[in-house]
């Protein structure tokens, strides 16, 4: 009998580890993440030039990597402006406050749709109607750190690193369907430099790495760099669309950063 009470009670305290496991939050790792996302919050515009490398899985279960470059500006609360660029694609997307404008610049042809009046619902509206959801758009939204967090499991923090120049302090969360980690860069300046997203659930969990070349706060931004202006003989198109899911961009928001594959 005594036997079987040890079992027990053995039994459920490993129970009882592997939960809290399961669910552990490092204090450290939240409170460098919510200062990196607060800064990022308050400043009342910024500027981001990135280099983005998405995994494909072949159907021979190769993994094979494709990069893009991005350049962004922010301008808050109702003001962004991208540019996306790879050997496939060249696309431009342009929100005043009102609309939201994308052109295609390979194929020559333009789209406009009103959008709501803020950064957030435009957002929201963007990925919800047409499947737009671009990457590194957290880092717009006026609450990163909540938008994060969302669904969160697990956090850890790894110490310091160095990446992309800068020692970072590495930080590592887990969710339902994804893995994340992040490097923020140490001093004053909490930067996100370095994030990778895991799709665990998926054949081959493929990866997105976000590499964050240069920020930018010093520079004013111009409003009219938020104004689209059509080139004289680009084609306008009505934008389609997909309010249902997106089969070319995975749309993690709100649950976590975001890694949408083709825009």
């Amino acid at each position: 009998m005594k036997s079987l009470v040890y079992t027990v009670a053995v039994m459920a305290a490993i129970s009882a580890a592997s939960a809290q496991d399961s669910t552990y939050i490092d204090a450290h790792a939240e409170r460098v993440l919510r200062a990196a996302c607060q800064y990022l919050a308050e400043s009342p515009f910024f500027s981001i030039n990135a280099e983005i490398w998405r995994e494909h899985i072949t159907d021979d279960r190769a993994k094979v990597q494709f990069s893009r470059s991005m350049d962004m500006e922010v301008k808050r609360p109702n003001r962004l402006h991208a540019e996306l660029q790879s050997p496939h694609s060249n696309r431009g997307f342009w929100y005043d406050g009102k609309t939201l404008n994308v052109l295609d610049r390979k194929r020559n042809l333009f789209s406009t749709t009103s959008v709501p009046s803020t950064l957030n619902e435009a957002v929201d509206a963007a990925r919800d109607k047409f499947g737009i959801d671009l990457p590194m758009i957290d880092l717009a939204i006026s609450d990163p750190f909540k938008n994060a967090m969302a669904q969160v499991q697990t956090a850890r923090y790894f110490g310091l690193a160095p990446t992309m120049g800068y020692m970072c302090h590495h930080l590592a969360f887990t969710q339902e369907n994804i893995d994340w980690q992040v490097w923020i860069q140490d001093g004053p300046q909490p930067l996100i430099r370095k994030f990778v997203i895991t799709h665990k659930n998926e054949p081959g969990s493929p990866e997105f790495t976000g590499l964050i070349r240069q920020w930018n706060f010093i520079d004013r931004i111009a409003d009219s760099d938020f104004v689209f202006v059509p080139p004289p003989d680009a084609s306008r198109i009505q934008m389609r669309e997909d309010a249902a899911e997106p089969s070319e961009n995975t749309t993690l928001r709100p649950t976590g950063p975001t890694e949408p594959r083709n825009q």
